[in-house]
Parts: structure tokens; C-alpha cells; sequence
């Protein structure tokens, strides 16, 4: 994917993230291969040709961490640890101390 189709796909997105639709539910529910709904928002807003539509599906859907990756791609930091939850590791408590 393009990073100029990537900005795009960002933006269209955001107005979906910013409903809370990023929580880690929707994450899960994203990398067990429910991408349905955030690829409908894509194609509604009809900035895509059917070829870069089927393009991009097939990368979502080998790839759910893809769209994922562009679902946070400028959200705060906090917001992406939050819906990440899973994938990232707990902090020991010598690593809290050594950065808190």
C-alpha cells in the first residue's frame, strides 16, 4: 500500500476511530479476520477504484495487522498501548522503576 493510499485509508477511518470503535474488541475482532465493516467505510466513501478496493482487501484480510496499523497510525499513544493491549508484553517491575 502506498503511504498516499495509506493517508487516505487513515482518514477515512478516523472518523470511525473517533466514535471509540478502536478498543480492543474491535482489534481482536480484526485479527481474527472481521474486517467487514471498516472495509464498508472504505469503499462508501468511493475514493478508491474496485481494483485498489480488491488490492487493499486482500492485504487486510492476509493481513489484519495492516489494517490495524493504519487504524493507529496518529492516534495518541496511550489509545494505541490500550487497543495493542494484547500483543505487547507486561513491564517487569525493574523496567517500571528504571523509566517511572
Amino acid at each position: 500500500m502506498t503511504s498516499g493510499t495509506r493517508e487516505l485509508v487513515r482518514a477515512i477511518l478516523a472518523y470511525e476511530c473517533a466514535d471509540g470503535l478502536t478498543d480492543r474488541q474491535s482489534i481482536e475482532a480484526i485479527r481474527n479476520g472481521d474486517i467487514e465493516y471498516w472495509m464498508s467505510a472504505i469503499e462508501s466513501s468511493a475514493m478508491f477504484a474496485p481494483g485498489e478496493l480488491r488490492r487493499m482487501r486482500f492485504v487486510f484480510e492476509t493481513d489484519p495487522e495492516q489494517l490495524i496499523s493504519v487504524m493507529l497510525d496518529g492516534s495518541d499513544d496511550l489509545r494505541g498501548r490500550r487497543a495493542m493491549g494484547s500483543r505487547r508484553p507486561a513491564a517487569t517491575g525493574t523496567e517500571v522503576r528504571a523509566t517511572g
